[in-house]
């Protein structure tokens, strides 16, 4: 846990950790003890903090002891801390050698398949941390058969050194944000965005502002449409925080979001505000050119909301009613994509806490079979 132990940065892997974490802490998992570990730049994994009232974990405490593991241990790396596996596989090869057993969770392999996209720092961290997957991991735990494919085909032809071979299983996620500890505040600008978009139809799009993520090109859409169809066309509401390699377009945005009256950029959403979004807007598209799963869609649908998603191979693993698909990103061509799709019914609403699927998978993938689902009484917070 070590990323969101330091920092949430409340985006779709954090909303997935938390979720995840949330769910393994209140099933029964018999005498099996769960803790939470994490590690720094300068100190190995060791113990995590972890308050049970507010959810929240930290960094273990300074001058903690790191942590030892056997036989019958097993290693979960459920965060995406790319950074600091590398840094700390001295470790994790001790533990090996005294029979622990190494199970990391691939979210995506896109800072190696299109390093364009990303600092040069994370490029450099995935390069390592691929190495470290493939010499110690016993699996590499997948959240879409895309990233199954990728992870196959970048060991087997880079040739990767591993030292046997590494099961791939592949995992369900959820779009249930209530059930994964979501952040909650809405502030006077996220009150605005909602009552706007309970009066006028409005699209909405979610994802950090970075170069894959397709922004540019639904930017150019619905300027088109306020131009030739005016009255009709639907208002844009972005939830992303700023990223990186993007500042002309950032920039565009705050402009627009100045001259407009049409276009609102909320840059620090909380998950409660994000929920409500979701169940107010007419459409959410999501024009990403990469990802490993795509949890604003399944988010979307599970709150009865139309979805206009890239036709991407990652995205035809989640169809289903409500879930439409585009190639023409022209301005005129994703724009009448958007007006075509606003008149479609919405789809039904999903029940129940999908996110039990992904654990109960998850428990599979690491030879937990008999785990129960059931809710437990603490002993103290840090042995689960």
């Amino acid at each position: 846990m070590s990323t969101i132990a330091q920092h949430d940065a409340g985006t779709g892997i954090q909303r997935t950790v938390r979720a995840i974490w949330q769910h393994l802490y209140r099933m029964d998992l018999g005498e099996i003890i769960l803790l939470p570990v994490a590690a720094t730049a300068r100190r190995g994994y060791g113990i995590a903090g972890f308050d049970p009232a507010s959810g929240r974990l930290s960094l273990p405490v300074p001058g903690a002891p790191v942590l030892q593991a056997g036989k019958g241990d097993i290693f979960l790396g459920l965060d995406l801390a790319a950074h600091r596996l590398s840094r700390h596989e001295r470790q994790i090869a001790r533990w090996r050698r005294c029979g622990a057993t190494i199970h990391i969770l691939v979210y995506d392999l896109l800072p190696l398949l299109n390093p364009e996209w990303f600092p040069d720092s994370t490029g450099r961290n995935f390069r390592r941390w691929i190495k470290v997957v493939a010499r110690r991991a016993d699996s590499a735990i997948c959240i879409s058969q895309q990233v199954a494919a990728d992870l196959d085909n970048w060991l087997d032809v880079r040739r990767t050194p591993r030292r046997t071979e590494i099961a791939r299983p592949v995992i369900p996620l959820s779009g249930a944000v209530e059930t994964s500890n979501p952040t909650h505040g809405v502030d006077k600008r996220g009150r605005e965005a909602i009552a706007r978009a309970e009066r006028r139809p409005t699209v909405l799009m979610v994802g950090t502002v970075e170069p894959r993520k397709g922004h540019d090109c639904v930017l150019d859409a619905m300027a088109h449409l306020w131009r030739v169809a005016d009255g009709e066309a639907p208002d844009l509401i972005l939830v992303g925080r700023p990223g990186w390699r993007t500042e002309a377009l950032q920039q565009r945005m705050r402009s627009l979001e100045a001259t407009s009256g049409r276009f609102i950029w909320l840059d620090q959403a909380s998950d409660e505000l994000l929920t409500a979004l979701y169940a107010c807007t007419a459409l959410v598209v999501m024009p990403s050119r990469g990802e490993g799963f795509g949890l604003p869609i399944v988010e979307a649908l599970r709150q009865g909301r139309k979805v206009l998603a890239r036709d991407l191979p990652v995205f035809r693993e989640l169809a289903r009613p409500g879930l439409f698909f585009f190639e023409d990103e022209t301005p005129d061509g994703l724009g009448l994509e958007i007006m075509k799709r606003l008149r479609e019914p919405d789809p039904v609403p999903s029940t129940g806490d999908g996110w039990d699927d992904s654990v109960l998978a998850l428990l599979h993938a690491l030879g937990l079979k008999g785990a129960s689902a059931s809710d437990k009484a603490m002993a103290h917070p840090d042995a689960l």
